[in-house]
């Protein structure tokens, strides 16, 4: 407690000072550029102050250690740990609960054993159940979340930064699932696939699952002592989650630096990365409009590339390149329905683009994101520009956490009426630099450059940015950023900054945020809701545990939120929002909640046409809606969800409802609907959307796997089909089949593409 004051104590008078010298209205008086400035300074000098203070001050708490044994037996992964050398290992049987009752012993035993040898690292668990015949084992998809299912999940920090991490995943059918964390669950990227092995099998006893994860597929520092790891279980009908550490509900398995210790790794080697996956498609196209607007008479073409290489400069740094990349496997974008008057965010789902993405991520992710991928091969109608190559260098060295990104989209040429060609769409190259440093236990500060040079438009973009995120304790964190952007016939005003910080324990959530974006600040590689803005957010949540009901409902949490947009140059209000809700979670998964009361006032400058034919004049409009929703019991066969709002809207009225159905029969079949309408009624006119969205999945094995998708959007009026077929042949090694169609008046003549891509992963 004594040291904690330390810190605190440090915190407050350094507060303290910055205010002492900032007379009323002197900060306010300074230019964007220079409150940008002097916040990120204030934010990255506490932060230096905290860590130094808790060097100094603060013991490290230790951390519970497990010892990997080396083997040079030959381990058989299907799951039955049966090789007489998982009984020499070392084992993990003290886990805890995170949910129900945080820190109590688990209803069902666990037991965790670990193994390497000079190929792989192996990771064996026990999962005892007395009631073997309620286990939930029903997803066969690659990379799913297994929200309906028992799982196993265990967390590899091999650089032991207590930030980033490796997190593979299986359920009782041998499933497999992996995914990178970066900066502990900042950013989550379940899209990075590598070769690895898994098993499971059941019995009267329960289920166990057996993996080996090469060692090539890691990054770790050459000749590290300790790595940090953690494991968790999920018995899904008891909506149980045990973890061996960081099992504080505030805390959870991405809490990296909450992770255990694991020793003996200092034998572990493993030979320069040498990775190649190359690939070869062919498709057949009808209607298909290229990003010139022209269309595709039927016809066949093929094409071949490199979807990655990799080759390992160091063991913790990693050089990759693709070569004329396709991505005609990546998932659809879901369709929406817009009733505002700012743009939709779509993520990215290019491979190429999601692996290692974390380590660029700057800013506010779907609102004031300096980098964004999805700006990279598209144009600003959302049509694939070819890529010729990209380059990528992602790793750690020391305290540094460094990216370099390097694109080149393909010139297109187009046939004059003469039968001359000409230059279209120039070539157009990308240019990303990123770095991080290290900061005390877990916070860090960083920097970001870009350059977009060539394409169509202005003939160079760049933009420039510092940010910083600060964990001042367990509990309490903030981010800070500032960046300015370069673009000809754009000047003054070019910067943005944002200052967040947020407070989360077991019984109170707090967060609060103050953000300025300029009128001329062009992030062209970015994503921007708003210019000219100055943004006032502030959130809090009341989080109540009843132990009357504990049986029935596990917590009830009391939530509020206000947000206030200003215009920069003039300080009159756009828009302001007040919001309250109160959220059940119950003990058997279901959730409801309840939104009272929501007030919202926009102001419009200028005509808002909202759908064709239907223009809000410019004014103030004040509305006040109420909403609810609900979803059923995650581990049941048969999930429901349903939810909607009503009540005023601009200067009429709107009622909305949505409603999803999903069945899982048994491990192979899947049917799942949702379905959502709009009612609006406006002194303009009245009008009605309606988004249906079914998905079938049959998956005759964890190696075939099919899926087919129909979207029906009556606002876009656009009917979609994506289906296809996915064959792993061998490990992160496929053959694809896929048939998309489009048709509706929108697209004015139906478009249909059939594809099989095949690919084949080299490793050692």
């Amino acid at each position: 407690m004594k040291q904690r004051a330390v810190v605190t104590n440090t915190l407050l008078m350094r507060i303290a000072h910055v205010v002492s010298l900032c007379r009323p209205g002197w900060v306010w008086q300074k230019p964007a550029r220079i409150r940008g400035l002097m916040a990120f300074g204030l934010v990255v000098w506490m932060a230096w102050g905290d860590s130094a203070a808790r060097a100094q001050n603060v013991a490290i708490e230790s951390r519970p250690s497990i010892r990997i044994t080396r083997t040079d037996e030959a381990i058989t992964i299907d799951g039955r740990l049966d090789e007489p050398a998982w009984e020499t290992a070392e084992v993990i049987r003290d886990f805890r609960q995170q949910e129900p009752v945080e820190g109590a012993p688990p209803t069902e035993k666990t037991e965790c054993r670990l193994l390497y040898d000079k190929t792989y690292v192996y990771i064996g668990i026990r999962c005892f159940d007395s009631e073997p015949d309620k286990i939930n084992a029903r997803d066969l998809n690659r990379d799913s979340s297994f929200g309906n299912d028992d799982k196993l999940v265990v967390l590899l920090d091999t650089y032991r930064d207590g930030r980033n991490a490796y997190r593979f995943s299986v359920n009782p059918l041998g499933t497999q699932s992996d995914a990178l964390i970066t900066d502990e669950g900042r950013d989550f990227n379940l899209a990075w696939d590598t070769q690895w092995l898994s098993g499971a099998s059941r019995d009267q006893e329960g289920w166990s699952a057996e993996m080996a994860i090469p060692l090539v597929s890691l990054r770790f520092r050459k000749g590290a002592d300790t790595w940090g790891f953690n494991v968790s279980r999920i018995i899904r009908r008891k909506n149980e989650i045990l973890l061996w550490t960081s099992w504080q509900r505030a805390f959870g398995l991405l809490r990296v630096s909450q992770a255990g210790v694991l020793t003996g790794v200092e034998g572990i080697t493993r030979s320069r990365l040498v990775e190649i996956k190359p690939y070869v498609t062919g498709r057949l196209r009808q209607n298909v409009p290229d990003p010139l607007g022209n269309r595709f008479e039927p016809r066949f073409s093929g094409t071949v590339g490199v979807e990655v290489a990799r080759v390992g400069i160091t063991p913790s740094v990693t050089a990759e390149l693709t070569v004329n990349p396709d991505f005609g496997q990546a998932e659809v974008d879901q369709q929406v329905v817009n009733l505002t008057r700012f743009s939709v965010f779509f993520p990215e789902r290019r491979d190429f683009f999601l692996e290692n993405a974390g380590i660029f991520l700057f800013g506010r992710p779907g609102v004031n994101q300096m980098f964004f991928t999805r700006r990279i091969g598209l144009t600003d109608d959302g049509a694939p520009l070819p890529i010729d190559f990209g380059a990528k260098v992602t790793g750690k060295a020391g305290k540094w956490n460094l990216g370099f990104l390097h694109v080149e989209t393909r010139p297109l040429r187009e046939v004059q009426p003469d039968g001359t060609e000409r230059v279209a769409v120039p070539r157009e190259r990308f240019t990303v630099a990123r770095v991080k440093r290290d900061v005390g236990t877990r916070s860090n500060v960083g920097a970001i450059a870009l350059n977009r040079q060539g394409g169509e438009g202005r003939p160079y973009n760049r933009g420039v940015g510092l940010d910083a995120q600060i964990n001042f304790n367990d509990y309490w964190t903030s981010y800070a950023f500032f960046a300015k952007t370069f673009s000809p016939g754009l000047r003054g005003d070019t910067t943005t900054f944002r200052v967040q910080s947020g407070y989360d324990t077991n019984q109170m959530r707090l967060f609060g945020v103050y953000e300025e974006i300029g009128r001329n600040y062009n992030p062209e590689v970015g994503f921007v809701l708003r210019r000219d803005v100055r943004q006032y957010f502030g959130d809090g949540a009341y989080k109540w545990r009843p132990s009357a009901v504990a049986g029935t409902i596990r917590e009830i949490r009391f939530e509020g939120f206000g947000e206030y947009y200003q215009d920069r140059t003039t300080g009159d209000l756009q828009t302001r929002t007040v919001a309250t809700a109160i959220s059940v979670d119950f003990a058997n998964s279901a959730s409801a909640t309840i939104r009272p009361w929501r007030t919202e006032t926009d102001v419009l400058t200028r005509p808002f046409r909202i759908r064709p034919g239907i223009v809000i004049p410019p004014g103030s409009y004040t509305f006040n809606r109420h909403g609810a929703s609900f979803g059923t019991n995650r581990s049941r066969r048969i999930v429901f969800d349903a939810g909607g709002s009503w009540g005023s809207f601009y200067s009429g009225q709107r009622q909305e409802a949505s409603a999803g159905l999903t069945w899982r029969p048994d491990s192979h079949l899947s049917l799942e609907a949702s379905h959502s309408f709009n009612a609006v009624q406006l002194p303009q006119g009245d009008f009605s959307t309606s988004l249906f969205n079914g998905r079938v999945t049959y998956n005759f094995s964890r190696k075939w796997l099919s899926t087919c998708l129909v979207q029906v959007n009556s606002a876009a009026r656009l009917t979609s089909i994506n289906a296809r077929v996915r064959y792993i042949y061998r490990p992160n090694s496929d053959i694809f089949f896929i048939y998309n169609q489009t048709t509706g008046v929108g697209v004015e003549r139906p478009n249909r593409q059939f594809q099989i891509k095949v690919t084949y992963d080299f490793i050692r």
